[in-house]
């Protein structure tokens, strides 16, 4: 089984950039995806640049900061600002998905025109069920793979793992869970997702998510030997997005 460590937030601060530069240059991360409203989007291009072999994806949001466009009131808050997830997911009778589309796709604009390849799609919070026939869309419109969050949804045609899994989060940052999870499902599947947030914490990340401390804890592990040590005691390989789907 070929197992994918993706580094979701690349963009949101500083501390986050460099942190999954480092999950990727000393660990096991191999592919990230890019938030295009974060404060240190253009660090992220630049460093993005620099390391042309991190695999770099879309973490395409409709819940964290403010959108790129100015004409989606449904996605909106009176702030401006994009609606917290729970009042999102709350409120799915009122979306404009025509306008979620002309968001999301805004958002994949401002990635390509920095000069960066995309090769993935997912999202930020996890709000893949809600939004489904718009990425899958857009997915085929740009020709580029999709977080497979709902595992039995029609991915005909879209690139995409055989598995994804949240479990490595929170109190899942260990060996046992990434073994656990390789092992039920090692059988029938030939590539899986972990999602991961690894990052060093800055004041920036502090004041954007209440998911902080954590993230330092799976920097220091998907960095470690024990992350290695337990892909191969259920003989698992690390791999990106972009190598599977080739």
């Amino acid at each position: 089984m070929k197992v994918i460590f993706n580094a979701d937030d690349f963009g949101l601060s500083k501390g986050v950039v460099y942190g999954i530069l480092e999950a990727y240059k000393h660990g096991v991360v191999r592919s990230t995806t890019m938030l295009a409203n974060s404060p240190a989007f253009d660090l992220g291009v630049a460093i993005a640049k620099e390391n042309p072999g991190l695999d770099i994806g879309a973490h395409l949001t409709l819940t964290f900061g403010s959108p790129l466009l100015k004409d989606v009131p449904s996605l909106t808050a009176e702030s401006g600002k994009f609606l917290a997830q729970d009042v999102l997911r709350s409120s799915i009778d009122k979306i404009d998905f025509g306008e979620v589309e002309r968001e999301f796709t805004a958002q994949i604009e401002k990635i390509l025109a920095a000069g960066i390849t995309i090769s993935h799609f997912d999202t930020h919070h996890l709000i893949e069920p809600i939004v489904l026939p718009v990425l899958q869309k857009l997915a085929k419109k740009y020709q580029v793979g999709l977080r497979r969050s709902v595992h039995d949804a029609d991915y005909t045609g879209i690139p995409t793992t055989d598995r994804f899994s949240d479990e490595f989060y929170a109190d899942g940052i260990t060996a046992d869970v990434v073994k656990q999870v390789v092992k039920k499902y090692k059988d029938d599947t030939e590539t899986l997702e972990f999602m991961c947030h690894p990052a060093f914490i800055d004041e920036t990340m502090l004041s954007l998510t209440s998911y902080t401390d954590y993230r330092i804890k799976e920097l220091t592990f998907l960095t470690s030997d024990e992350v290695r040590e337990a892909l191969k005691a259920v003989g698992a390989e690390i791999a990106s997005f972009k190598e599977v789907m080739k």
